[in-house]
C-alpha cells in the first residue's frame, strides 16, 4: 500500500504585495478532511483512509534558526518513507528549499513549472528570497 505524505509549510515573509499564504496548510487540511466530500480516488483508493494519509504536520518556524533550513530539513525527513510528499505551503518562494531536498533524494528529477509568471527574477526589491526568484536559485544550482 502507497501512503501519501503531508507536509504544511506555513511560510509567506518572502511575499511582496499581501500575506495570506501561511495560513493554506490549516485550512486545505480542513477541505481535505471535510466529510463534504468524497475521499476515493477513480482508481477506488480510500486517499484519506486510516493510515494512508501520513500528515508530518508543519514546519515550526523561530527566530533563530534559518526558515530555508528548517524547511529543507523537515522534508528530507518526511520524505524518508519513501511515500510520495505534498507539501501544503507558503508562498513561491518555499519552492527552492523544497527543491534543495527532493533533489538530493531524486538525482533525475525534472520539473514541470506552470505559472503565470516564471518566477526567475535575480531579486525582488532586494530580496533574493523573494517569491519571484525561487526558480532562479533553482537554476542556479542545477537542482531542475
Amino acid at each position: 500500500m502507497v501512503n501519501i505524505s503531508l507536509l504544511g509549510i506555513p511560510h509567506d515573509d518572502n511575499s511582496s504585495f499581501m500575506k495570506g499564504a501561511s495560513e493554506a496548510p490549516s485550512h486545505i487540511r480542513r477541505e481535505l478532511l471535510s466529510d463534504c466530500y468524497s475521499s476515493w480516488s477513480e482508481s477506488g483508493i480510500e486517499v484519506c483512509a486510516s493510515g494512508r494519509l501520513i500528515d508530518h504536520g508543519d514546519v515550526l518556524f523561530d527566530s533563530t534558526s534559518d526558515p530555508w533550513d528548517a524547511i529543507e530539513q523537515k522534508v528530507t525527513l518526511a520524505m524518508e518513507s519513501g511515500d510520495p510528499l505534498i507539501c501544503l505551503g507558503g508562498d513561491h518562494a518555499i519552492t527552492y528549499p523544497i527543491m534543495r531536498a527532493v533533489r538530493r533524494r531524486h538525482s533525475n528529477l525534472t520539473i514541470l513549472h506552470i505559472d503565470a509568471h516564471p518566477d526567475i527574477y535575480d531579486e525582488y526589491q532586494g530580496n533574493p528570497r523573494s517569491h519571484t526568484s525561487p526558480f532562479a536559485r533553482i537554476m542556479e544550482e542545477r537542482l531542475e
